[in-house]
């Protein structure tokens, strides 16, 4: 896979497709979330979630990250004021000029960085922990907002939630879907509770269902997104979607 994933960034395998992310008080489109596919030859559309890891342990997530960065940024500088959320591993916060990186990238697409938000994936943990909080704080110094994804699984734990300096936090689909149970529910709610609590704002993830909604929404998240509302999309859709006028 090594070689054809670093084949795949030059024969222009790779894309994005985008999904909306939408407020819970007028289910608005408010942000959309970029996620990367590979369109491998004899094999179809491919996840991040078949790809990415291996990249990380192959040295390869520089290069995907590049790759994804600059992709959204050019889209969503066409999207008026709509904001896009983009995913970050946590392996290249240990490095000292990501911010500059990132911040360099948004300003060459026009998008301003007040539309910027990077969500730090659940992927891996982090390789340095005080390297990624001077990353965080430079980026949300230059007005981009840092949130954490899929809280609840994965690396991404409730004790990230604390240490880190963000402004938004994730809970992932594995989590929401807790929320049938009647122990499901209250550990929802005091993830989303305590987030609260730390002066941060909610996304759900994977919402699918109005029960979902209801209860999400209930328990004080502001954002959600899922297929009941729209599954990932072209950029262009996206404008559609959102009822955009192009720039």
């Amino acid at each position: 896979m090594h070689l054809a994933l670093s084949a795949a960034l030059d024969r222009d395998e790779l894309f994005a497709l985008y999904q909306p992310q939408m407020a819970t008080h007028s289910l608005k489109v408010v942000c959309a979330e970029a996620l990367i596919r590979w369109s491998r030859p004899g094999l179809g559309m491919i996840g991040p979630d078949d790809f990415v890891p291996f990249a990380e342990h192959n040295e390869l997530i520089d290069g995907l990250g590049a790759f994804i960065l600059k992709r959204a940024c050019q889209t969503a500088a066409g999207w008026g004021d709509l904001p896009v959320a983009i995913n970050v591993s946590p392996l290249q916060f240990a490095r000292a000029d990501l911010a500059d990186f990132i911040l360099s990238v948004a300003a060459r697409a026009g998008l301003p960085l007040s539309r910027l938000e990077i969500e730090i994936t659940e992927t891996a943990p982090f390789a340095d922990m005080d390297a990624a909080c001077r990353v965080i704080d430079r980026l949300r110094s230059q007005g981009v907002l840092v949130s954490l994804d899929d809280l609840g699984s994965g690396y991404a734990t409730a004790c990230l939630m604390r240490e880190l300096r963000l402004d938004r936090v994730k809970l992932a689909k594995s989590v929401v879907d807790t929320a049938a149970t009647d122990s499901g529910a209250a550990g929802v709610a005091t993830l989303i509770r305590e987030a609260r609590n730390l002066g941060l704002s909610v996304t759900a993830e994977g919402v699918e269902t109005p029960e979902q909604l209801a209860f999400v929404t209930s328990c004080g998240c502001d954002r959600v997104q899922g297929f009941l509302f729209a599954r990932p999309m072209s950029g262009e859709d996206v404008s559609a979607f959102a009822g955009l006028t192009p720039e």
